[in-house]
């Protein structure tokens, strides 16, 4: 008969360094900021012929307003002249309102005027791009995409920049494939990318499950800015993902060096220590995270375990105490005496789990260990008596039972 009974504390819990969904991936930084775009000079030579005095007047007014930050007071003046004309006002006056309106973020009525002033003047270039941003931003993306396309043939020198705009919004309206082909395209047209271009070619690949060409950007984008922090953390989210934890551990381990480790992240740090077996680092880990925390039982649960894997009994100790306000005392004793026995202390442990009599749960099981505690400390006698209890509960019979019998030898040795 062996001296040690099994292992009956099994593993750690499961880790929080689990793979991501490849269309969960943040868009970090992608979306430009978006703001109404003036009208070009020869539009406004154009367009202006329409303008009678009044309208002049109400057109001045109005960007007035909105210059002042005050697009409200713009649109009032622009809805009382509606009311008093019996006619369509000119385009420039419409488009106008309609930047006001976006400018207030009332971004649906600003497309309805944006269309009205197309369907009146559908070579007004600068339309296309405030209604693309406009319908960017109520998340018609496919439309905004289709809007922001058209501004790019028309404004060839903003083409660029229009052209990305519109692969954010195919992003946004799941249409990875349009998306990448649109931002390779970009990409490969320029020597040095912008790296918010690159970054959307990422989040492209990754939504595809293009893997190596998500990393491959992951890793060119910490050659052009190995200071960016948010770059590092990009890159340890993607080797995450992808199960490289040794990579990901490299990424979190420069973030936490530059003193920019967010708390959560600290509980991910855990996980990949944890999947590496690095099992203290892991406890420490999961310490740091729970400093910025309230502890919940679970959090305590978790850092039970990863003391445990780490053969810090001491420690695992310690935490059962701080799960006393979750946990019924006998119960504690009862996994203080399991980890006690687990860490070879037989003496302490059998004190403690001999004198329990009633467990909610496996009652009798603490008996069995007990006797396993007097095995391996040569007290037979003590042993016999603990098994004895056990056979008692009809849960642990047949077990304690086994146990008495290979146990008479050296019970009769002893006398």
């Amino acid at each position: 008969m062996q001296k040690r009974g099994k292992n009956h504390e099994r593993g750690g819990p499961q880790s929080s360094a689990q793979k991501r969904s490849h269309t969960g991936l943040l868009l970090i930084g992608l979306l430009v900021l978006l703001w109404p775009q003036a009208v070009r000079a020869h539009e406004v030579a154009y367009y202006q012929r329409e303008l009678s005095p009044a309208s002049f007047q109400l057109l001045q007014k109005m960007q007035e307003a909105g210059q002042a930050g005050e697009p409200e007071r713009g649109l009032q003046l622009f809805a009382e002249q509606v009311s008093e004309s019996r006619r369509q006002l000119p385009v420039l006056c419409g488009f106008v309102a309609a930047n006001l309106n976006f400018q207030a973020q009332r971004y649906s009525e600003a497309i309805r005027l944006y269309l009205e002033v197309l369907a009146r003047a559908p070579e007004f270039d600068a339309v296309y791009e405030n209604l693309g941003q406009a319908q960017l931003l109520t998340e018609a993306y496919a439309a905004a995409a289709r809007n922001l396309l058209e501004a790019a043939c028309r404004r060839p020198e903003k083409a660029a920049q229009l052209r990305y705009q519109a692969a954010v919004a195919l992003l946004y309206g799941q249409d990875a494939v349009g998306a990448r082909d649109l931002l390779r395209e970009l990409s490969e047209s320029v020597a040095s990318p912008p790296v918010a271009w690159l970054k959307a070619l990422l989040q492209a690949h990754w939504q595809l499950r293009e893997t190596a060409a998500a990393l491959k950007i992951a890793a060119r984008l910490l050659d052009l800015e190995p200071e960016g922090i948010e770059n590092w953390r990009l890159y340890g989210q993607l080797n995450l993902a992808n199960g490289d934890y040794r990579r990901a551990l490299t990424a979190y381990k420069v973030i936490q060096a530059a003193g920019q480790l967010q708390p959560a992240e600290y509980k991910l740090l855990a996980g990949i220590y944890q999947q590496l077996q690095l099992f203290q680092a892991a406890a420490a880990a999961w310490e740091l995270y729970l400093g910025s925390e309230k502890p919940t039982r679970a959090d305590l649960e978790t850092l039970v375990a990863l003391y445990a894997q780490a053969g810090e009994f001491d420690s695992v100790l310690k935490t059962l105490d701080r799960l006393q306000p979750f946990i019924e005392a006998v119960e504690l004793d009862f996994r203080r005496g399991k980890f006690l026995y687990q860490a070879g202390r037989y003496e302490e442990a059998y004190r403690l789990l001999n004198r329990l009599e009633q467990l909610v749960e496996e009652d009798g099981y603490q008996y069995l260990l007990a006797g396993y505690c007097a095995w391996n400390l040569n007290r037979f006698s003590a042993a016999a008596a603990a098994w004895g209890k056990a056979a008692a509960r009809p849960a642990w019979r047949r077990q304690a039972q086994a146990l008495l019998d290979r146990l008479k030898p050296w019970l009769e040795a002893a006398s």
